[in-house]
């Protein structure tokens, strides 16, 4: 199977988000998204408890550690049987499209993560990566060459590409 997967680093989107956001499963009826983001003000008290209940600052992955990470990443992918077709990886989250012949992606994406941030814990202690992960199973060939492109013209983050 094929697989878009986007991850987030720690405390870098949470509920009411200016930018927009979506509750688990989508069990709250929230106004705007990413693309067209709610109201100014509208959650803002939901962003600042939220914000306050984070155990530590956002992260931000330097641009000097992307390279780092993402090659961490491939490694645990091809140690996992997985074909990476093209990764991204950004200050504030990453994209995998790759192709895999296991059932649970959930998992795999978790050991990715951890093999992720164990290589960079000198340079940024602690937790790295938000808690889940987006998991896209890709529906036919066009689908599948619109996520490689898409991930592969990331802006301000590392790419790379099998191609």
């Amino acid at each position: 199977m094929r697989y878009h997967v986007i991850w987030s680093t720690y405390g870098s989107w949470l509920p009411g988000d200016p930018r927009g956001f979506r509750t688990k499963h989508h069990r709250r009826h929230v106004d705007g998204d990413y693309r067209n983001p709610p109201p100014p003000g509208k959650y803002e008290a939901l962003h600042a408890r939220s914000k306050a209940s984070l155990k530590g600052p956002a992260v931000v992955i330097p641009p000097a550690l992307r390279a780092t990470v993402g090659w961490a990443c491939i490694e645990r992918f091809d140690d996992e049987q997985a074909t990476v077709r093209a990764i991204s990886v950004g200050g504030q989250h990453a994209h995998a499209a790759f192709e895999w012949a296991g059932d649970d992606v959930k998992p795999l994406i978790g050991r990715v993560k951890k093999v992720a941030s164990h290589r960079v814990r000198d340079e940024l202690p602690g937790r790295i990566w938000a808690l889940g992960c987006k998991i896209v199973r890709v529906r036919d060939e066009a689908h599948w060459r619109n996520v490689v492109s898409y991930v592969k013209e990331q802006r301000n983050a590392w790419v790379w590409s099998a191609e």
